[in-house]
């Protein structure tokens, strides 16, 4: 059995720059690609934010009651599972998917606030899983109002790039490659040959050509883990 919280609001948001959001630097891509000079800086700067929006939305991060823009940097958070009068919730409640999960602040149950280890355990960061525990024994949670305070994301101390999982940033600078290669080439050819002298075909509508609005087959194995598998 799974518990969703009913609502998700965020009360310490990070910063909305390229910093605190994107999940590589025009520099690391350039590394990556061995771009050694500056022709393509402009349209690398501009790749990034496009691809971390591509990334973060194909993960299915989830957005908050006021709308705001999910992102991988850490966030402060707080989750609410309303009272109900018949508890179908089980011993786990599965937190909104902003991943990895940093830490619990607060659990607050029927205005009570439990203790870590003593009556509840984070199970796990991606996703983030809290079990009701009594004496070391799974028990379910009740049908008050349950409230939940807690970190997501990775830290943006120096810049969200610095210490993304290198699984994610990779996952985006291979995205922005697929971009990068695809602004210079007629972006409805599917394949070439040139034996005698060429032979091309075309994509067709409903084909299965990467667009600007999508992620690579290999970027979204990439991120396979990092996905909300929740529908």
């Amino acid at each position: 059995m799974r518990a969703f919280a009913d609502l998700l609001e965020t009360t310490a948001a990070a910063t909305d720059d390229a910093t605190h959001r994107s999940l590589t630097t025009s520099t690391k891509v350039k590394e990556a690609l061995r771009i050694t000079d500056s022709n393509s800086d402009t349209i690398i700067a501009a790749l990034i934010p496009r691809a971390t929006a591509l990334i973060v939305a194909w993960c299915r991060l989830a957005r908050d009651a006021a709308g705001s823009k999910p992102t991988f940097a850490r966030e402060t958070l707080r989750a609410t599972w309303h009272s109900e009068p018949i508890s179908n919730r089980g011993s786990e409640l599965y937190l909104p998917w902003r991943v990895p999960v940093f830490s619990i602040d607060t659990v607050v149950e029927a205005g009570t606030t439990l203790t870590v280890s003593t009556d509840y355990l984070l199970l796990g960061s991606t996703p983030g899983v809290l079990r009701r525990i009594s004496t070391d024994t799974p028990i379910e949670w009740s049908t008050g109002k349950i409230v939940v305070t807690f970190k997501a994301g990775f830290s943006v101390a120096t810049s969200l790039a610095t210490n993304i999982d290198v699984a994610i940033e990779a996952a985006c600078i291979e995205q922005i490659k697929g971009m990068l290669f695809a602004a210079d080439r007629d972006p409805t050819i599917r394949s070439e040959n040139v034996p005698d002298l060429a032979a091309v075909s075309y994509s067709v509508p409903g084909g299965d050509v990467m667009g600007a609005n999508v992620l690579l087959p290999s970027v979204r194995s990439m991120l396979a883990d990092w996905r909300n598998p929740a529908l």
